[in-house]
């Protein structure tokens, strides 16, 4: 059989940079990286921010002196008369333990791809911080709170899960600690997910919470207005494309009666290639193309607050043009909105464009198909407690492997041992090793000749995340730990 196999103790600890928060941890605070003002109170005022002049109008000024019907640009104005919230038409909604989620559609965003939209509700604060949000194993990855407790499957079973960056940030909303008086706090929700292509129906799973059967997969709805964070609203009230960037004219208005505790900037994902720009970049670019367009280098960027009650404030957002026909703007903490763009169609810089890969789940077998093919296989699934033999549990996990891996060109293969954190390093690693080894030779009698498969193994020293929170964070953190990685370079 045309074999090498490589047996590499790799014994160096190299762990993600995930951003994590422990149980006596504010988990809404945000990090430096997230804001460059004060977050505390919400009131700072646009010509109170190092490095602007103060314009005559008590605004901030700067080289485009243009303004819309919404008022002239990176200056609070009050709110435009008619401003509120306006949900679209709910299709359904499910409940539990005090979590509400209100599905508004599943929509065809490209082949592959759908985007799942809704609003969560909670009794209490607690119940809806962003916090009780997010998939398994992914609490506050690089910053953010995410809403991507979310599968879609169709008749096959298999589960699509959100899409995610090389660095595990989804393509999905965040959030922040709700307002304080807020009675029933609600925000909008989206979440972009792997999906079958060419059907009509799918099934809805929000983790924890429920599922939703057969709900149509329709097309976006065209809309340039949505609700945003806790109570806000945000339009985007022009859209313009040039040598790869597009800026959107933009405004949020808060009718409520209620102030903001956090600044614009806290609604994005930190991104450590723009760490430096801590203004409102609280959108993304998507086309029927990769890579998807984040935020863009902007030296004229607006760093402020969030607009006090019966205020709003216009602003003009630059994000990395991902290029394609059209572009649909996913706010980071509204609903996907629908423009018009004027201009060329050019890919943006590099450093603000993001590679999203699609996520599969069956029988213990997570499959990434990214720049480069991952299969995670579930050691909960493949062996007994520390144990390295293979359960009959382990065989539907490692076909879905080898089902993978023959459809794809190439005929090497990397199989890595990991564990979590528990134990001693020594156990670990001598642990890592046995289930590598067993799941390789189990893949070279199903695969046949021709492949080249090296075997390492890593012990505890690779977490694909932090082991920290709360319990319940840290127990998922551990599973996701506990893996046996196939990886096609």
């Amino acid at each position: 059989m045309n074999r090498a196999l490589t047996w590499v103790a790799l014994a160096a600890a190299t762990s993600l940079t995930l951003a994590a928060c422990t149980d006596d941890t504010d988990p809404t605070a945000p990090t430096s990286s997230e804001a460059g003002t004060d977050v505390g109170t919400g009131s700072q005022s646009p010509d109170d921010v190092a490095g602007t002049s103060a314009a005559p109008d008590g605004g901030t000024a700067t080289d485009d002196a243009a303004s819309t019907s919404a008022g002239p640009i990176n200056t609070f104005v009050p709110v435009a008369a008619g401003t509120e919230r306006a949900w679209p038409e709910a299709i359904d909604t499910i409940t539990k333990d005090g979590k509400e989620f209100t599905l508004f559609g599943v929509h065809r965003l490209a082949e592959g791809r759908v985007v799942v939209t809704g609003r969560i509700v909670g009794e209490s604060q607690s119940t809806t911080a962003s916090a009780e949000w997010f998939e398994p194993g992914y609490f506050r990855t690089m910053g953010g709170y995410e809403f991507s407790n979310v599968a879609v499957r169709g008749e096959d079973g298999v589960s699509h899960l959100p899409v995610r960056d090389a660095d595990d940030r989804c393509l999905c909303s965040l959030s922040t600690q709700p307002y304080d008086g807020l009675e029933g706090p609600e925000a909008p929700a989206w979440v972009v997910l792997s999906a079958p292509s060419g059907v009509d129906t799918l099934d809805v799973e929000v983790m924890g919470i429920g599922t939703l059967e057969d709900v149509l997969v329709t097309d976006l709805p065209s809309t340039s207005s949505t609700p945003f964070g806790w109570a806000e609203v945000l339009t985007v009230e022009s859209l313009a494309r040039e040598a790869g960037t597009v800026t959107a004219r933009a405004t949020i208005a808060n009718p409520s009666d209620l102030d903001p505790t956090y600044t614009l900037a806290r609604h994005q994902f930190s991104f450590p290639e723009l760490e430096t720009q801590n203004c409102f970049q609280g959108l993304t670019a998507w086309s029927a193309t990769d890579p998807t367009g984040r935020m863009a280098k902007d030296d004229q960027c607006h760093v402020g607050s969030m607009p006090p009650s019966g205020q709003q404030i216009s602003l003009d957002v630059a994000v990395a043009d991902p290029g394609g026909d059209q572009v649909v703007l996913l706010p980071d903490a509204g609903l996907p909105l629908v423009a018009q763009a004027a201009g060329t169609a050019a890919e943006g810089p590099a450093e603000s464009l993001r590679t999203y890969a699609a996520r599969t789940e069956q029988a213990g077998a997570t499959v990434e198909q990214g720049e480069e093919l991952t299969v995670n296989l579930d050691t909960e699934v493949l062996f007994e407690f520390d144990e390295a033999t293979l359960t009959s549990e382990a065989d539907e996990a490692l076909a879905v492997a080898v089902e993978t891996l023959q459809a794809q060109d190439g005929r090497a293969i990397v199989v890595a041992g990991h564990t979590d954190g528990q134990g001693s390093a020594e156990r670990n690693m001598e642990l890592s090793e046995q289930r590598a080894q067993a799941v390789a030779e189990a893949l070279e009698e199903q695969l046949g000749d021709g492949w080249d498969i090296t075997v390492e193994w890593h012990g505890m020293s690779r977490p694909a995340v932090e082991e920290t929170g709360t319990p319940e964070q840290v127990e998922a953190a551990q599973a996701r730990n506990r893996r046996v990685e196939i990886v096609v370079p």
